[in-house]
């Protein structure tokens, strides 16, 4: 969720002329000059620039010493930063304080503008010379404790705070900023109980209302966080923040009709909320509507070029839309906007992942790390690119480092399983496996996998009931196919033309279907079937060296000879090092009565496999024996 702003709390103080006059003007002021100093400290009211003239006139006439032209000039610098001048407001308050070093509320006020303008350390130093010079005034601790929570010093953040609530024990507004403090330290209960106070303190605020129903939302707790935006609507019907907070709570109970709501009527509030764009393009996304999602975040970066959040969401949803280069240029600019945020290069990773950048994955997947080394998402992402690398040791350590920081993580369990079984350990598979699916009883991949590790374990009636689970949660084609090779392996020869027809439908350019499904016409002895799903999976996969072996069986079986030849020779062009298809193709030389060449490929297979039964049998035949060790 996006991070929230309190209002700022701060007051207007005009400071009343302790006056003393030149002793050559002893004489008594004229009635404009009475009239201007009423405006000018705020005796009177009057406009903000009728007060900024007055104060002019009074500072022009050159009847006042140093410390009340401090005064004066303060005073006018309240009244400018009223305006909108902060500028003049900046000069005013330090002519003040050149007048008056000694002046606490010009240091204060000078401060708290300073602070507007994000001058974050020049706010501290000029606090800290108004606290200096009064340490009484809870309002300078307050804004002080305002700057430090800006520039991330929590800890000193909350010591001010303590101290304007030493000061002013009913100070709602401490509280309240107090409570933000907390939040963003992380420290939730605390920050609770200060929005708690703030709201005795002043029921009527909004703000403390909407700020602590994010406090909740933080905590998991979206029923109360709707409560509390609910009364922070009520009391302020046109607050837009507290439609989009509740927006987003009704985002994270999965009510995406209230939320669509709520973000639409924040931003009919505020035709210019970024953040409300950005939360309504997340529904959009959620829903798999990319366009519409990439149109909103197109209007939150409009709106807020800065929001690097935005960025990093379109670039997710280019990604899922399969514009891979659009996707990268959003989170480079997201990084350059905010280059230390983990989830950017998380997500920058998983793009370059998915591309088959496999380096450049491992490389933003372990600055996300670095960044934040409880980012139990980035080690399973990072796993996965070192899975893909074939670099399992690596995978599963990254997996062991995600399970450490989240023990309820289904999907690195599923993962680090996939990991040991590629390895050849498919009893730590298996038991990977149990435990992704004790955490999550229906993870139809977790189902399939321990179907695959139990095939590699012989086991396929316990791998044909895993697969009948992972159909029933999710009938994907290769959960079909699967199941329908295990079929075939038990010779249930129909059961499997079954699954594999159904894969075909649900995939039509499985090319492993097409060839498991060509496997099992060839035992039927449908060759000319056979032969026909093995072509249909080359023109699917070209490369694909098992479709070719299978056909040349298929045609050696029906006496095509030449054919197997030919296919026999691309399989081994393709995988040179497949025992059975050098066995095969021996089979298919000694057909054609090359006998060297057989010989030549019996001696192979057994050199690439020398428990191979068939190509030592074939070289019993020809009266030949294994090549001789070098």
């Amino acid at each position: 969720m996006m991070p929230h702003i309190s209002p700022p709390a701060g007051s207007t103080v005009w400071v009343t002329l302790a006056l003393i006059l030149p002793l050559a003007l002893a004489v008594a002021a004229p009635a404009q000059e009475a009239t201007d100093e009423r405006r000018c400290t705020g005796q009177s009211h009057a406009t903000n620039e009728e007060r900024i003239a007055s104060c002019t006139a009074l500072i022009k006439s050159g009847r006042y010493q140093r410390a009340n032209l401090a005064i004066l000039h303060h005073n006018r610098g309240v009244a400018m930063r009223t305006k909108g001048d902060l500028g003049q407001a900046l000069d005013d308050f330090a002519q003040a304080i050149r007048l008056d070093p000694d002046y606490a509320r010009a240091y204060a006020d000078r401060g708290s503008l300073r602070l507007v303008q994000h001058d974050l350390d020049g706010a501290v130093a000029d606090l800290d010379a108004a606290i200096r010079l009064d340490a009484n005034d809870a309002a300078a601790f307050m804004t002080r404790g305002n700057a430090l929570d800006e520039m991330g010093n929590f800890d000193r953040a909350i010591a001010d705070y303590n101290e304007a609530i030493r000061l002013t024990p009913n100070f709602a507004a401490a509280y309240f900023n107090r409570g933000l403090a907390f939040r963003r330290k992380g420290d939730l209960d605390n920050a609770t109980a200060d929005y708690d106070q703030a709201i005795r303190l002043d029921p009527k605020n909004a703000a403390a209302f909407n700020n602590r129903g994010i406090v909740w939302f933080e905590k998991s707790d979206f029923d109360r966080a709707t409560a509390d935006y609910n009364q922070a609507i009520r009391l302020d019907p046109d607050f837009a923040a507290a439609y989009n907070n509740r927006g987003d709570a009704w985002r994270a109970k999965g009510d995406f009709a209230r939320a669509m709501d709520d973000f639409d009527h924040a931003i009919k509030i505020s035709p210019q909320f970024a953040l409300a764009y950005n939360n309504r393009g997340l529904i959009f996304y959620q829903k798999r509507d990319y366009e519409r999602a990439i149109a909103d975040f197109d209007a939150a970066i409009r709106f807020d070029p800065k929001a690097a959040d935005a960025y990093d969401n379109r670039g997710n949803a280019h990604d899922d839309k399969g514009d891979r280069n659009a996707a990268i240029a959003d989170y480079n600019e997201a990084i350059r906007l905010d280059p230390k945020n983990a989830r950017f290069y998380y997500d920058r990773g998983i793009a370059f992942r998915r591309d088959g950048d496999l380096d450049r994955a491992v490389a933003d997947l372990s600055e996300a790390i670095r960044l934040n080394p409880q980012h139990a998402g980035a080690y399973n992402e990072r796993g996965y690119a070192f899975y893909q690398k074939r670099d399992f040791d690596r995978a599963i350590a990254d997996y062991d480092q995600a399970i450490r920081l989240h023990p309820r993580f289904a999907i690195a369990f599923n993962n680090r399983g996939n990991a040991f079984d590629d390895k050849g350990d498919p009893d730590r598979a298996i038991a990977d496996y149990n435990e992704a699916l004790r955490v999550d009883p229906n993870y139809a991949s977790a189902f399939y996998n321990r179907g695959i590790a139990w095939r590699h374990k012989g086991a396929l009636d316990r791998a044909i009931a895993d697969y009948d689970q992972a159909i029933k949660l999710n009938p994907t084609a290769a959960a079909y196919n699967n199941r329908g090779s295990a079929w075939q392996a038990k010779g249930e020869s129909e059961r499997a033309m079954a699954d594999l027809d159904q894969a075909i439908k649900l995939d039509p350019r499985s090319a492993e279907a097409y060839i498991n499904r060509g496997n099992a016409k060839r035992e039927r002895l449908e060759l000319g079937g056979a032969v026909a799903d093995y072509t249909r999976a080359i023109e699917l996969a070209p490369q694909a060296a098992l479709a070719f072996y299978n056909r040349a069986w298929a045609h050696y079986l029906a006496g095509e000879t030449i054919e197997a030849l030919a296919d026999a020779d691309r399989a081994i062009a393709l995988n040179a090092h497949s025992a059975s298809a050098f066995s095969t193709r021996g089979l298919i030389r000694e057909r054609l009565a090359d006998y060297a060449g057989a010989v030549a490929d019996f001696r192979k297979a057994l050199e690439l496999d020398p428990a191979f039964q068939q190509p030592a049998e074939g070289l019993r035949r020809l009266k030949a024996g294994p090549a001789a060790s070098r």
